[in-house]
């Protein structure tokens, strides 16, 4: 059996995470093998016995480290939601050092923002089950988005002289909502499968960005 928690800094208020090689080691394979289960099963419809096995971890040294299954989940949403908060900062950056004007932007961010939904998808479809009951994974999901508009309000705004809505902030907004819970839907967010077809995936995105591009450009109030 690992050694017993240190006192280390929590990795969030659920989760004591170590710092020592062979219970760091063991922490590690616990919230992989987690991570697996969700995405094979696609919802969170697993005991804490099946983490153990998977991750070839002994069960106490699971509860030493989380007080239940739910903890562990809310660890394994705060370090996914981590690494996609990194990669959205880059897909912005990206996005914006390629565009030459606000058309070319936001089609580019339209078409990443659906091919790094369908990237993460087999993680974010069991946490959005989860999100309608678990506040905590729920928070975390919001934080996750928020930081997401933040980077595109920044990107599009640089180009305000190009919006033709009156209302450029409120305008952004609604062009990430309505690309963001499109592709979503499309990709079966929050429930067990997702509605994927290769064909109607590339003209759903080619047309989203249309929608997106010409509403900014063009809408007034």
């Amino acid at each position: 059996m690992d050694e017993a928690p240190e006192s280390e800094p929590l990795l969030n208020p659920a989760g004591r995470e170590p710092k020592q090689g062979r219970s760091r080691a063991s922490f590690e394979r616990m919230l992989a093998a987690a991570t697996d289960l969700l995405m094979e099963r696609g919802n969170d419809d697993f005991a804490l016995t099946d983490v153990a096995k998977r991750g070839k971890v002994s069960i106490g040294s699971i509860y030493c480290r989380f007080d239940s299954k739910d903890d562990l989940i809310q660890v394994v949403q705060h370090r996914f939601i981590d690494r996609m908060i990194i990669e959205q900062s880059e897909m912005v950056a990206r996005i914006t050092a390629k565009a030459s004007d606000l058309d070319s932007l936001v089609r580019g961010f339209v078409e990443e923002l659906a091919e790094f939904l369908k990237r993460n998808a087999p993680v974010m479809r069991p946490m959005m089950q989860r999100a309608v009951h678990d506040p905590v994974i729920s928070s975390l999901g919001a934080r996750g988005y928020q930081d997401l508009a933040d980077k595109v309000q920044a990107a599009l705004l640089a180009r305000r002289e190009e919006i033709g809505h009156t209302l450029p902030e409120l305008a952004i907004d609604t062009i990430l909502r309505v690309a963001y819970s499109t592709f979503a839907r499309h990709l079966g967010f929050g429930m067990t499968g997702g509605n994927y077809n290769k064909a109607d995936w590339k003209n759903l995105k080619t047309e989203v960005g249309v929608m997106c591009s010409t509403y900014l450009r063009n809408a007034h109030r």
